[in-house]
């Protein structure tokens, strides 16, 4: 680092030193030729001061430039200034009598006057004029050392103040960058995600096909065989409750339990396994048991019935299984239509079919909370399908975050004069009014502990989506507690 130098300039004492007071040098220099002082030389890179060591001298410099260097913390050595003819070197260490707070290094061929103490003290006292003008050129010198470490520190403060918004524009270039590769990896992610959704739904859905078609084969040849034929008239009973069986409405365990009691209660010598499959039919198909009559009967009639029952819950157990294929193709349906990683084209998209498959594919979630679903009827919409099912995901799985097993969670759809509007409120804390203006931002999340981790970038991935698509998206509080978020789309 090294300051600008300035030209060696005509004359033997017009410089910075002393330009101004030529007739001061020419006096002092004259003083010392009375002494029979002679100059002193110094060659380029030879070294007139040492940091940290005593000096006993003044030096004149009469042609040449010297650097003025200085050692840092580290070791290293830096040039912080320069002098040439007319300034005066080792003046501060030489007027307070201190070690040489720098060092100096002739630049060029250097030739000065070296003045010593013994010398400066006869020379002021037998002469008081010449004691005036050594301290005028000390003064004089001394001033426009000042001058020169203002210049520096005026300059030092502008380039920290460059170097101050450098950094600023750095560190918002860098959080663009971060901004960009998050939102670059969480891409990578959502596409890896929709292949292997795709991968995965179309293998479980083979199996699933192969099933539900085994199952409505069974059903059809059983009914066939229990209703066709003698065997119509042997088990019409049978053929009745396997029929029944088949479309056996679907009941909660909490029903299940409270008719088992019902059933204990009315006959109190029935078995607890009786009853708790009796506990399963339904009333008509419970009646043509005819217990009222039966209810001491012997242990060949409640074989009977048993076996009667068996055929019910052979119906009941394939109208289980064909629900269950049934469902699973809705979901492996709704897994392929979720991401679409083949589909990135915008296009005219079903918001409500889009919002269900959203919900079946986070059924695992929904399930421990009061879901309430409002959707009325919405003209299509133009976008990317997979882009908006990432807006829900992220907007009803905050919901689960924020609220507890059990609250309420609303999914509305409705059109709004020139605007699609969807809205997800749940029944949680709230959103903390200090946050309104930071939950969008990327990287903000209040999840912060082992067990409740956030990165804060569903938010802002939904709201870049959201405008993306030409639209908006709004947080509130609801009346009555909760967070509400707002997605308001062109229609």
């Amino acid at each position: 680092m090294q300051s600008e130098r300035t030209p060696r300039q005509g004359g033997e004492f017009e410089s910075r030193g002393g330009r101004g007071n030529p007739g001061r040098l020419e006096a002092l220099v004259a003083k010392l030729r009375d002494l029979n002082k002679s100059t002193v030389c110094f060659e380029a890179d030879q070294m007139v001061l040492e940091e940290g060591e005593r000096n006993e001298f003044v030096y004149v410099i009469l042609e040449g430039e010297v650097a003025m260097l200085k050692r840092g913390d580290r070791g290293s050595v830096m040039e912080v200034d320069h002098f040439g003819p007319g300034d005066l070197l080792g003046l501060t260490s030489f007027w307070t009598k201190q070690p040489s707070f720098l060092a100096s290094r002739a630049l060029t061929q250097v030739r000065c006057l070296r003045i010593e103490a013994n010398d400066m003290e006869r020379l002021v006292h037998r002469d008081p004029g010449f004691g005036r003008t050594i301290h005028q050129l000390f003064i004089s010198n001394l001033s426009n050392r000042y001058r020169r470490m203002i210049g520096l520190n005026v300059r030092v403060a502008e380039l920290s103040q460059a170097l101050k918004d450098e950094h600023q524009q750095l560190k918002a270039a860098m959080s663009e960058l971060e901004e960009t590769r998050n939102q670059l990896v969480h891409k990578e992610k959502l596409a890896t995600l929709g292949q292997l959704l795709a991968g995965i739904a179309h293998e479980i859905n083979n199996p699933c096909a192969a099933l539900s078609h085994g199952v409505t084969r069974l059903r059809e040849g059983l009914v066939s065989a229990f209703t066709s034929g003698k065997n119509a008239e042997m088990l019409h009973d049978e053929a009745q409750m396997l029929l029944a069986g088949l479309d056996a409405p679907y009941r909660s365990a909490d029903e299940k339990r409270s008719r088992m009691e019902e059933l204990l209660e009315r006959y109190p010598r029935m078995k607890r396994s009786l009853a708790r499959r009796l506990a399963r039919l339904d009333e008509s198909v419970f009646a043509r048991l005819e217990l009222e009559e039966k209810g001491t009967a012997g242990p060949r009639q409640i074989e009977s019935i048993e076996a009667r029952i068996e055929f019910y819950e052979i119906g009941a157990y394939l109208r289980s299984v064909d629900l269950s294929s049934e469902r699973i193709q809705k979901l492996v349906q709704s897994l392929k239509n979720y991401n679409k990683p083949d589909q990135e084209a915008w296009e005219n998209c079903d918001l409500g079919e889009e919002l269900r498959d959203t919900l079946v594919v986070l059924n695992n979630r929904l399930k421990h909370y009061d879901l309430v679903v409002d959707m009325e009827p919405v003209p299509p919409f133009r976008g990317i399908g997979s882009e908006l099912n990432q807006v829900w995901t992220n907007l009803l799985v905050n919901a689960t975050q924020a609220t507890e097993p059990g609250g309420r969670i609303e999914v509305k759809l409705r059109a709004s004069g020139k605007w699609i509007e969807v809205t997800i409120a749940d029944s949680g804390s709230g959103i903390d009014p200090a946050f309104f203006e930071k939950i969008f931002e990327l990287n903000f999340t209040t999840k912060k502990t082992k067990t409740d981790f956030g990165l804060g970038l569903g938010l802002s991935i939904a709201k870049e989506i959201v405008e993306k698509h030409g639209g908006r998206i709004h947080a509130e509080n609801g009346p009555l507690g909760g967070a509400v978020f707002t997605v308001r789309l062109p229609s």
